[in-house]
């Protein structure tokens, strides 16, 4: 039933883009993008990473343009165990909206966790930047980015 739902939205999606010229997306696509967004943001409060990202592709496919469905489909891939594809779909969320500050804050701690301190060290330059001081989440990136620098003690 689901799979019915989602083949007909992504076919009704890709049709009216093709159907004419190039053009910004409509108001209708966004708001139903939009609305996917916060359903997709329920599913991940109640760990239901799956379900979220099959709702990030609909919100995705609706409006390519939607810096928050790439943020949140990055986390939803991250919880999924997929995190060097949740660090690039946050990245891409970033190019979209280049100063969120849960972008950013994302960025940092899944380039850490992956051993990238560069990267993180990048995201938390950005985020400091953009953050007003006292930041509480540039220092909370900053002492994981440092944990992730520590060599594990076997």
């Amino acid at each position: 039933m689901f799979n019915s739902i989602r083949f007909s939205l992504t076919v009704a999606a890709l049709s009216a883009f093709l159907a004419g010229p190039a053009q910004a997306i409509s108001d209708t696509y966004r708001d139903l993008s939009a609305r996917l967004v916060t359903d997709a943001e329920q599913q991940l409060l109640q760990q239901k990473a799956e379900a979220a990202d099959n709702l990030l592709n609909f919100a995705l496919t609706a409006d390519p343009g939607n810096a928050r469905a790439f943020l949140l489909k990055g986390k939803a891939q991250t919880a999924l165990g997929n995190k060097d594809e949740g660090l690039r779909l946050v990245s891409v969320g970033l190019e979209i909206e280049p100063g969120d500050k849960e972008g950013l804050r994302l960025k940092g701690e899944y380039a850490a966790s992956l051993g990238q301190i560069e990267e993180a060290e990048t995201a938390l330059s950005r985020l400091r930047t953009i953050c007003d001081a006292p930041c509480i989440v540039a220092d909370e990136l900053a002492q994981l980015i440092e944990t992730a620098r520590e060599p594990k003690k076997d």
